[in-house]
């Protein structure tokens, strides 16, 4: 099943397309994890979860894919790009990981409800930058709920969501289309993104997160904040959830 709303499938076609055009010229070809995704494997991955089989969800170019195979997860990810498939298998290559990794990584539609996983399945989801492209509450609950089928009972979260002190949302959005959703374009043809257009699903504090993810039983809540050269701030919420057993 997918989300098949007219206003949904517009923001998620809108998205798709601008992911698209940034894999296929490179301009997001990330080779390293996270550091916020490094630090969570280090204060807690390694210790209470320290293999099993991980999904991520919105891979991107799969550099925290890589990360997590490095330290001896069986990992899989999915993304909405064929284009993003061919940056994990440069990142594999670049990593000297097998090369038949690849077979664990997939294309699915934008706004999917129906993950080719069966039930309870991984120990652990990271869905990093990628869950607020769904433009309503109720398109993220519905992927919460696939999302949560697919992990074991007592299974791990780790998700980020953007939030209001991000210089996206501070200095380029456009428009709000509703109460949350963003129209975020960067237009300074000096800036090293520009040509970005997204609609950006907006959480503004943390009860709101909390609740957005009431699927998971909360763990932590936090977030991460730097700034350098044009990006002032990128300001995103972290929520550390566990499947209810």
């Amino acid at each position: 099943m997918t989300v098949t709303t007219g206003k949904t499938k517009r923001v998620l076609a809108a998205n798709a397309e601008n992911y698209r055009k940034m894999y296929s010229r490179g301009a997001a070809f990330l080779q390293y994890p996270a550091d916020w995704v490094v630090r969570f494997h280090n204060m807690y991955l390694k210790t209470n979860l320290p293999r099993g089989r991980a999904l991520d969800f919105g891979c991107g170019a799969g550099n925290n894919s890589c990360f997590l195979a490095e330290k001896g997860y069986e990992v899989s990810g999915v993304d909405v790009s064929s284009e993003a498939l061919r940056l994990v298998r440069k990142n594999l290559a670049m990593k000297h990981l097998h090369k038949s990794l690849i077979k664990r990584f997939r294309v699915i539609d934008p706004g999917t409800t129906c993950l080719p996983f069966p039930d309870d399945y991984f120990d652990f989801i990271l869905s990093n930058q990628v869950l607020y492209y769904l433009p309503t509450s109720k398109d993220i609950h519905s992927t919460n709920r696939e999302l949560a089928r697919c992990l074991k009972p007592g299974g791990i979260v780790f998700f980020t969501m953007m939030g209001p002190k991000n210089y996206y949302i501070r200095e380029h959005v456009k428009k709000v289309v509703g109460k949350r959703l963003c129209d975020v374009r960067i237009e300074d043809r000096a800036h090293r993104l520009y040509g970005v257009h997204e609609m950006i699903y907006l959480v503004k504090t943390r009860k709101e997160l909390v609740s957005l993810f009431s699927e998971f039983e909360c763990l932590s809540v936090g977030y991460f904040d730097q700034a350098m050269f044009d990006m002032h701030s990128n300001f995103h919420w972290i929520f550390i959830g566990r499947k209810r057993s």
